[in-house]
């Protein structure tokens, strides 16, 4: 059989392990079969289980999120719902979901109220937040939904944070009614900057799964 193997395919594996003592060997094997276990058993290990919120109030709305989210009462994330994540005292992102009234409008017409409401997010984010430095603005679409968004970044005390703001309103013909989906996330939570917001999976999966009404598709 050993003559069926190339000259330039060898040494083979047994010729490399045939010096070895049997022992030496048959350790070797054992040891990579557990890694190969441990590596299947990584790969289907479930990840950061998720949970669904459902407001019933009005607006009605759900969304999913994972278990590193934990609901606060903080000042800085007030609203309807308010969920973050920290490392001890460490502040680390956030995701809330505020009520926001939209102005007088013809149905079919939502789309050009959204940028003026768009203007209001601005201004009060600036009130907020030390620093504030506006980066984008412009259209979203979250779920088939129209929105418009705004992306920042502030300071938190000595520290960066970076911020995206989607406004959307509720899918009803000339309603007043809109949510504003407020992402804060920090350089420890993996974001580099601002555009980064809501692309990692811990906030991305509340933003996209966001959905109104009180039923998951």
């Amino acid at each position: 059989m050993s003559r069926l193997v190339l000259d330039r395919h060898r040494p083979t594996l047994p010729e490399l392990l045939a010096p070895l003592p049997r022992r030496l060997v048959i350790g070797l094997a054992v040891l990579a079969v557990l890694i190969l276990v441990a590596l299947v058993a990584a790969r289907l290990a479930p990840g950061d289980p998720s949970r669904v919120f459902v407001h019933r109030g009005d607006p009605q709305f759900n969304f999913v999120y994972g278990e590193r989210l934990k609901p606060t009462n903080s000042a800085r994330t007030a609203g309807l719902v308010a969920l973050e994540e920290r490392r001890g005292e460490l502040f680390i992102q956030s995701f809330a979901v505020r009520s926001v009234d939209l102005p007088a409008h013809r149905p079919g017409t939502v789309g050009g109220i959204l940028p003026i409401v768009g203007d209001g997010e601005i201004d009060a984010l600036a009130r907020r937040f030390e620093e504030f430095e506006l980066i984008a603005e412009g259209k979203a679409r979250i779920n088939e939904l129209p929105g418009y968004q705004v992306v920042f970044r502030a300071r938190l005390g000595e520290r960066r944070l970076y911020g995206r703001v989607v406004v959307l309103a509720e899918p009803v013909p000339g309603s007043r009614e809109a949510v504003a989906l407020e992402l804060i996330g920090t350089p420890v939570s993996g974001a580099a900057n601002a555009r980064d917001v809501g692309n990692n999976r811990v906030l991305k999966l509340p933003l996209r799964s966001f959905r109104f009404g009180v039923e998951r598709p």
